[in-house]
C-alpha cells in the first residue's frame, strides 16, 4: 500500500482496539473508584509540579479566558488554570476522578470550575457545554476510538487554540504491562497508538500544528507492596489470582524503600 493511501484515523482505531483488549479496561473503568483515583492523585511529587508549572507557562490563557479540558482527571491541570482564568469546564468520565477532582476543589477554594461526567464521545455540545472556548486541553486524554471525529468536535466548540499533549515514546504505565505480558498470556502487550500516529492524523485533516517536546517523570506511592500489587491487579483485571506473583515480583523489583513506604518510579 502507498504512503498516501493509509487511512491514518483507521490505524489509529487499530492500535486503540488492540491497547483495549490488552489492558482489559477504559480509562474510565480504571478510576471509577475513588480510592484508585485518590492513589493517582497521590503524584504530586516535584516532578509533577515541575510539570504543571511548565505547562501553564506555554498555555495561551488570559483572565478573560474560557478553558475545556477533556480528560481532566483529579484536576491536575484545571484548578490551576482555573485560578488564572475566567471558568474552566472539564470532562471526565471517571466517577472516581471526579470525586478527587471535587474534594481538591474545595480544598483549593475553586468555585469556577463546571463538571461534565462523559466520555468526549458523549458529550452534547449544546447541552453539556458552554462554547466557544478560547482554549482547548486534551492532557494524556487521547483514548478516544476515531481521533479525527473528537478533535473535529474540539474544533467546533473552540475560536481560539486547541493543545494537545500526548506520547512520543512508550509511556511509563506501559513498561509493566509490556514485561510481564508475555509471562502471563504468552504474548506481546499492545500499548496505544504514539504521537506518529497522531502527526498523520492531523496532516490527513489538513492541520499542521506547532509542536515541543518534553520529558516527564512520574511516581506512585504505596505503604506495603501488597497494596502496590492490589492497586496494579486491579488495573488490569485480566490478572487471576494465580497471576498475582508475576505482579508482586516486577514491584518487588522495580519499587524502592523509602519513608514514606514503597515507590513505584515511571
Amino acid at each position: 500500500m502507498k504512503y498516501e493511501h493509509i487511512d491514518w484515523n483507521k490505524v489509529w482505531t487499530n492500535k486503540m482496539a488492540h491497547w483495549r483488549q490488552a489492558s482489559g479496561k477504559s480509562c474510565k473503568e480504571c478510576w471509577a473508584d475513588k480510592k484508585s483515583a485518590t492513589t493517582y492523585a497521590a503524584k504530586h511529587c516535584a516532578e509533577h509540579q515541575d510539570r504543571v508549572s511548565r505547562t501553564l507557562k506555554e498555555l495561551e490563557i488570559k483572565s478573560h479566558s474560557r478553558v475545556l479540558d477533556i480528560g481532566a482527571g483529579p484536576g491536575n491541570l484545571a484548578i490551576p488554570i482555573a485560578k488564572l482564568v475566567k471558568f474552566v469546564t472539564t470532562v471526565e468520565p471517571s466517577k472516581g476522578m471526579n470525586s478527587v477532582m471535587k474534594t481538591n476543589m474545595q480544598e483549593e477554594n475553586v468555585d469556577n470550575i463546571i463538571t461534565v461526567e462523559k466520555t468526549w464521545e458523549e458529550v452534547s455540545l449544546t447541552s453539556d457545554l458552554s462554547p466557544p472556548y478560547d482554549l482547548v486541553i486534551a492532557s494524556m486524554s487521547l483514548g478516544m476510538d476515531d481521533i479525527e471525529a473528537a478533535i473535529i468536535k474540539m474544533n467546533q466548540v473552540c475560536n481560539g487554540v486547541i493543545t494537545l499533549f500526548w506520547h512520543a515514546g512508550t509511556p511509563g504505565w506501559e513498561a509493566m504491562p509490556k514485561e510481564i505480558w508475555p509471562k502471563l498470556f504468552g504474548k506481546q502487550y499492545h500499548g496505544g497508538p504514539k504521537s506518529d500516529v497522531l502527526f498523520q492524523v492531523l496532516y490527513q485533516m489538513g492541520i499542521y500544528p506547532e509542536t515541543s517536546v518534553s520529558l516527564n517523570h512520574f511516581k506512585e506511592t504505596f505503604p506495603t507492596l501488597e497494596a502496590a500489587e492490589e492497586y496494579y491487579c486491579k488495573r488490569f483485571n485480566q490478572i487471576t489470582p494465580e497471576q498475582r506473583p508475576v505482579v508482586k515480583s516486577y514491584l518487588k523489583k522495580h519499587c524502592s524503600k523509602t519513608e514514606d513506604g514503597y515507590v513505584h518510579f515511571f
